[in-house]
Formats: C-alpha cells, sequence, structure tokens
C-alpha cells in the first residue's frame, strides 16, 4: 500500500516537474518569436495635418505616454512594451485619403517624397484600445509610421541605428573640464558646441517640440557617457540638461540644470555647479526685474551624485 502511494506521488511530481519545464520552453521560444528578426523603434515625431483641429495638449499628453512605451515589430507582429502583441500582416491596399495625406507631409519633412516607391503597407488585424491606432502601418527606409485616429502620424526611426548615429555624433563632440559653474546657459558661438538632429529630442526625454539641439561631452565618469545639451523651447526659452548614456549608447537619465519661469515682476532661474568629483548642485533663484525694490531670493539648494548606473540621484540633507 505504502509503495502505491510513494508511486503515485512520484508519479504526479515527474508530471509536474514536466509541465513546468514544457511550459518554460514554450515561453521561451515565445520570446524567441519575438527577438528574432526584431527591430526597435524610437518615437522621434508627432504631427498633424495643418488644417487639423487637433490641439496642443492633445498631442503634449499624447507624448508624454508614448515616450515612456517601448515599440517593436517583425513581419507580423507589432509589440507594445515587450508584452502586447499585435498581428500585423502586408497588403497591397492603398491608404485612406486621409492617412496618405498625412504620410505625404511627414515624407516631405524627412525628404523620402521621392521614396514612396518603398512605402510597405501593413494592416493592424486587432487593433489595441489603448493606443487609439488607425489600422495602417507603414514602413518606408529606416521609418515606421503609425497613425492616431486624431489624424495625427506618430514617426518612429529605428534604435539601433540612431545608437549608431549618436556614436559617430559622441566621438566628434568637443570636451569640457570640470568644474564647471553656471557655464554654457545657454551657449555662446565659440563654446565649442556642435548641432544634432532634432529628432534626437525625443530619444534624450526632451519636452514636445524642444528644438535646436546642441551638445559637448564631459570625460567620461565610471564608464559612463554624459552630454550637456542645449535646445530652446517651443516659447523661444534656452534650456541646459545633463544626459547620461550607456557604452552602447542607450539613454539613462537627464537633469535639467539650467532653466527659467517667467513671473509677472521678476522670474524663477538656476544657478548650477558640476564639481570635479562630479557632484552636481542646482541652486533655485527667484530674481525680481527691479532689483533696488526687492532682493533675490535663494529658493533651494539641492545636491545630486551620479550613481554606478549612471542615474543622478538627489542627496539627502
Amino acid at each position: 500500500m505504502m509503495f502505491k502511494i510513494i508511486s503515485r506521488f512520484i508519479g504526479l511530481f515527474l508530471f509536474c516537474y514536466f509541465a513546468i519545464i514544457a511550459n518554460t520552453e514554450a515561453k521561451n521560444n515565445a520570446n524567441d518569436s519575438i527577438n528574432k528578426d526584431t527591430t526597435e523603434w524610437q518615437l522621434v515625431n508627432i504631427n498633424y495635418l495643418s488644417n487639423s483641429t487637433t490641439d496642443f495638449e492633445l498631442i503634449d499628453q499624447m507624448y508624454r505616454s508614448l515616450k515612456k512605451i517601448s515599440v517593436k515589430s517583425n513581419k507580423y507582429q507589432l509589440i507594445f512594451e515587450d508584452k502586447y502583441l499585435i498581428n500585423i500582416k502586408q497588403t497591397k491596399a492603398n491608404l485612406a485619403a486621409s492617412i496618405q495625406n498625412l504620410l505625404d507631409k511627414e515624407l516631405k519633412r524627412l525628404n523620402l517624397i521621392d521614396n514612396q516607391q518603398d512605402n510597405q503597407n501593413f494592416m493592424i488585424e486587432t487593433l489595441p484600445n489603448q493606443y487609439n491606432l488607425n489600422e495602417s502601418l507603414v514602413l518606408n527606409s529606416d521609418y515606421l509610421f503609425l497613425f492616431n485616429n486624431n489624424d495625427i502620424i506618430l514617426t518612429y526611426k529605428n534604435k539601433q541605428k540612431m545608437r549608431k548615429e549618436l556614436e559617430s555624433i559622441y566621438n566628434q563632440l568637443h570636451t569640457v573640464t570640470l568644474p564647471l559653474n553656471d557655464r554654457y546657459w545657454p551657449p555662446e558661438k565659440n563654446d565649442g558646441f556642435l548641432p544634432i538632429p532634432d529628432e534626437f529630442n525625443y530619444f534624450f526625454k526632451g519636452m514636445l517640440d524642444d528644438d535646436y539641439l546642441k551638445a559637448i561631452k564631459l570625460k567620461e565618469f565610471n564608464n559612463i557617457k554624459l552630454l550637456l545639451l542645449s535646445s530652446y523651447s517651443l516659447s523661444g526659452s534656452p534650456q541646459l540638461s545633463l544626459v547620461s548614456l550607456s557604452n552602447n549608447f542607450y539613454f539613462i537619465d537627464r537633469m535639467e540644470l539650467g532653466e527659467n519661469l517667467e513671473l509677472e515682476d521678476g522670474g524663477i532661474w538656476n544657478k548650477f555647479l558640476i564639481d570635479n568629483n562630479y557632484q552636481i548642485t542646482i541652486q533655485k533663484i527667484e530674481s525680481p526685474y527691479d532689483g533696488y525694490k526687492k532682493q533675490t531670493i535663494l529658493l533651494n539648494r539641492t545636491n545630486y551624485i551620479i550613481d554606478e548606473k549612471g542615474v543622478f540621484v538627489k542627496l539627502k540633507r
């Protein structure tokens, strides 16, 4: 009797063990199918027709949500966040007129209008509700185009090629020495900043429509690459950011060093210091337009270090 119980227990154990192994192998095979021949995409632009009623707030809200979402694709699937697999299939059907107009505008902006014969049209077979996408998907050159139902086109670029391009740009940048005390905001003509394509704005997790990107680099810190990134906001305000990158040119983190906020009778702005040990100090100052009637006020002072992963960590007081 005891022998039968033990035999049944061993049989049940082996059944469960092999079921777990089979399930693990199935998951691994599914992951392999996702990774094989898969392209990773970086959001680089959000555009709409000039006669569209689309407003800036809608696009800004869309960008804030989409910039956190990873997008990949292969011949058969569109993959969001490495877990939402959406089936796609290539089609020879023409695009709807509104979609074609959006695409033409974006191809013209990218100087790809003469390459329309390279368009590969796909149809999304099951639309994900959370992204409000149209069923059309187009590939052209190194770009992927998705279309939102609010007459908005989402332009993605091959992320691996962007990282290769960034590596080439990085190797040409001038190197600045530390310490840096409230310097390069905004950069002057002879400061040595070199232009970076505005496509990298979203790669660097910039705000919507930041442009006129320029950069200079710091010496590497613990195998972390560091850029001083100059840009201008939509309102024309200068901005200076510190960006950290991995050795493989993956984006890690970004900190705003120089920025200002206009007030009715003055403004709030930053003063910064990056010392020889790469510790960062930011002072937030409220400064009146009329310095005779009202004094400049130090609102707060914050210190940061760069951890081993390249993240800017706020120090406790």
